[in-house]
């Protein structure tokens, strides 16, 4: 008989356990450095401070307070709204925005491993020890990882919980449980609602492949399972439709915002989204620093690929044993049909995303699968992908155990947990410097409705650019949130037309302001220094 009390008391341990060597680096220096940076980093805590004020009551959900005064402007961007909803307890609590961004993050790797946890316990009826194994695995995700500087990425922790919701209801569905359906029903569809307005990639990455799951197990599941869950589907149909409601209703405001922006920008040429494709040797490309299997990526980019950067987007592979165990996985899926979908729908997708020379099969998805266009960096799928290879990779070796020794099977797990780890960590971004910056923006002229930054910063922390259109850029979004006093400026993926392009100082950048306000008919913008922190009236 299980020990509730102390399998919660363990699954706690192993939890805090996992999030400590996550994220190593920040608490053994007391959260000084952190991952992201000047750059991307920053526009992400814009946002969450935007959600701050949304609940607040001073700002629209929809409009930063960035791009002042175009309406929309969350579209151009990930919405970050679980982040959001995190972020707004850690500020209640009194941490400062850069503490609480570093927070939130370590708050959803939390819900990542019980997401996985229970998932492997009721998906696949893996055993305490196994499930915690599972979990562990695809929290300390060497990928992740090393591509954490980039926030929205941390979406990929809501998976295995979703992944739950959805599993529960489908088998509710099948059992003919109209309450468990309807129940566990609404749960995916709005958490999936909010997953979907946080960060695009990772629920449409999980769109995309349960959608390949579930054609996997129409060809592999017997006629007599097909026709049991036509039968389903008809029997359920109101509360399946009920729930449809209930997506289309929860799903309006993603698409309110995001598919006007999706128009105005066309999303990405497949020139662009072709060089984010991964090669065969980026399935374990795990960083030239990894712990375990650096050496060998150092040695397969010197023999194959000499000009690949020994930092790269697609940066985003597995480490070698756990991808053997995956591979055994798919010689012998460790389950019925339904495992054996998950593993060749983990298998066909994959394939699609790989680059062979200049010829990949995901042009087939980016023309035919709706919203692919919006997903600009593939490799970042194999991010995804540690959901169902951790999984299946050790189901695998539960099922192999018996067979192994205490002392292999013990060095085998100890080597698969060594191997997730990396010398590398993203922490550029300097709390206290950038904190005491923020604070020393005084208070605004009384007069001014919105501002833009009239001179950037020129000390460069890790190297980074000064004279860059996103130096002063980000440090905008991030005041104008904090201040509640919108700014013009403000940089995305895509930017709105007029943007005010350029570097302050020059003219042309003069130019662009003058042409942006007098397109919007702005009254009382005011200059900010960001240099010398200090204020100018420019009227209106």
């Amino acid at each position: 008989m299980p020990n509730r009390p102390r399998d919660s008391l363990l699954v706690a341990l192993a939890c805090a356990a996992c999030l400590a060597v996550f994220f190593r680096g920040q608490v053994l220096d007391g959260f000084t450095l952190l991952l992201g940076d000047r750059h991307d980093g920053v526009i992400e805590l814009s946002i969450l401070e935007h959600w701050r004020n949304v609940f607040r009551g001073t700002e629209a959900w929809n409009r930063t307070a960035y791009f002042w005064p175009v309406p929309g402007t969350l579209g151009y961007n990930d919405g970050y709204l679980a982040f959001g909803l995190l972020h707004v307890v850690f500020r209640g609590l009194g941490a400062d925005p850069f503490l609480s961004g570093e927070l939130v993050n370590m708050a959803l790797r939390a819900l990542g491993f019980l997401g996985m946890h229970a998932l492997a316990r009721r998906l696949l009826g893996l055993g305490l020890g196994w499930a915690l194994l599972a979990a562990a695995l695809f929290t300390l995700a060497n990928n992740l990882a090393i591509r954490a500087s980039h926030a929205q990425l941390f979406c990929v922790s809501l998976a295995p919980g979703l992944a739950l919701l959805l599993a529960e209801a489908v088998r509710a569905l099948l059992a003919g449980r109209r309450r468990a359906l309807l129940g566990w029903g609404a749960g995916f569809v709005a958490g999936f609602a909010v997953w979907l307005l946080s960060g695009f990639y990772m629920a449409w990455y999980f769109v995309f492949f349960c959608t390949a799951a579930l054609a996997c197990w129409l060809v592999l599941a017997g006629r007599p399972a097909r026709a049991g869950l036509w039968r389903a589907l008809r029997a359920q149909a109101l509360p399946l439709a009920g729930l449809g409601a209930l997506a289309a209703l929860l799903n309006l405001p993603f698409l309110l915002v995001y598919l006007p922006k999706a128009a105005e920008t066309g999303m990405h040429a497949w020139t662009m989204v072709r060089q984010y494709t991964p090669s065969p040797l980026d399935m374990l490309n795990v960083g030239e620093r990894n712990l375990a299997w650096g050496w060998l990526v150092r040695l397969l980019n010197f023999a194959f690929r000499p000009e690949m950067p020994a930092w790269s987007e697609q940066m985003t592979g597995f480490p070698l044993a756990l991808l053997a165990l995956f591979a055994a996985a798919l010689w012998r899926p460790p389950g019925g049909v339904v495992v054996k979908a998950l593993a060749l729908a983990t298998a066909l997708t994959w394939l699609l995303t790989l680059r062979f020379g200049p010829v990949s099969a995901w042009w087939l998805v980016y023309e035919a699968f709706p919203g692919a266009r919006a997903a600009r960096v593939v490799a970042r799928y194999q991010i995804f992908l540690a959901l169902p290879v951790t999984l299946l990779a050790v189901a695998a070796l539960a099922r192999f155990a018996p067979l192994m020794s205490r002392l292999s099977l013990g060095l085998l797990v100890a080597l698969l947990l060594v191997e997730q780890l990396n010398g590398y960590a993203p922490t550029f971004l300097d709390r206290p410097h950038e904190l005491a910056r923020l604070r020393a923006v005084p208070p605004p002229p009384a007069t001014c409705r919105s501002f833009f930054v009239t001179a950037a910063r020129t000390e460069s922390r890790f190297g980074e650019e000064v004279d860059n259109v996103y130096n002063h850029n980000t440090e905008a979004m991030l005041v104008a949130e904090v201040i509640g006093l919108p700014t013009i400026n403000g940089i995305s993926t895509f930017n709105p037309p007029l943007w005010p392009d350029g570097l302050p100082g020059t003219p042309a950048y003069a130019a662009a302001v003058r042409a942006y306000a007098a397109a919007h008919r702005l009254e009382g913008l005011c200059g900010l220094d960001l240099r010398h922190f200090s204020w100018s009236i420019e009227g209106g």
